[in-house]
């Protein structure tokens, strides 16, 4: 692979923002099918790097530096994998989720206020 290339994976989907890992392994895949030598390092940057430099914050996050800001997933496995769990994350050198200690599981902020509007919707 080029090393000027900038793949990024995204996604406006409340769904598929929580699987960019899968998608760019998706990616990658078809790419190395295709004749394409993408490695895991290369495409790890379409999630990290390539995205902060995209949005022209690459001098404060993207990749894992001292200074720089960011979360991180440690992964029970290959973070590529559909079968991957998230054991732990971080998020501004914080730990916010523990698999191995469950009410640190936060609730998804993609529902929030949900709730309200649909029991109220099914009241009326």
């Amino acid at each position: 692979m080029p090393k000027n290339s900038c793949a990024i994976v995204h996604s406006d989907s409340a769904e598929g923002i929580q699987r960019l890992n899968q998608e760019a392994a998706k990616a990658m895949t078809y790419g190395n099918r295709m004749g394409l030598a993408i490695s895991r390092e290369h495409a790890i940057t379409w999630l990290t790097s390539n995205a902060a430099k995209a949005l022209g914050i690459d001098k404060v996050t993207g990749t894992l530096e001292a200074g720089k800001m960011g979360d991180v997933v440690i992964w029970n496995g290959d973070p590529f994998s559909v079968y991957a769990l998230a054991e732990q994350v971080f998020i501004d050198g914080t730990l916010a989720y523990d698999r191995a200690n469950p009410p640190t599981k936060p609730a998804s902020d993609f529902l929030l206020g949900q709730y309200e509007t649909a029991v109220k919707g099914s009241a009326q």
